[in-house]
């Protein structure tokens, strides 16, 4: 679980800054150092998407990362992106799940 949260964290930081630059007309304010206790995203999957690849998107569809989901549970910090909505895709297969995640 570690490697992925790791990869999905740094992810996160080095696409953010692209990001904020490419959108500055949507004025998306990074988050301030306080507000990281509500910024963790738990993700229990179904254990028929163990292998599967989890993409994090951002609403504008940018992605920010992606990796091979290892184990069921998958803890995913959103601590150091901006504020937004943001979207959480397994795929395996021909089975797709997404989840939504918005920091404010």
């Amino acid at each position: 679980m570690k490697p992925l949260v790791t990869v999905l964290v740094a992810g996160l930081l080095s696409i953010a800054a692209p990001v904020q630059r490419t959108h500055a007309k949507d004025a998306v304010v990074p988050a301030p150092p306080a507000a990281r206790e509500n910024s963790l995203f738990i993700l229990k999957a179904e254990k028929s998407f163990v292998g599967a690849t989890v993409e994090i998107f951002h609403v504008s569809g940018d992605l920010l990362a992606s990796q091979q989901l290892q184990k069921r549970k998958v803890v995913i910090d959103f601590g150091s992106v901006q504020y937004g909505t943001y979207i959480i895709r397994l795929t395996k297969g021909d089975k797709i799940q997404e989840y939504q995640y918005t920091k404010k």
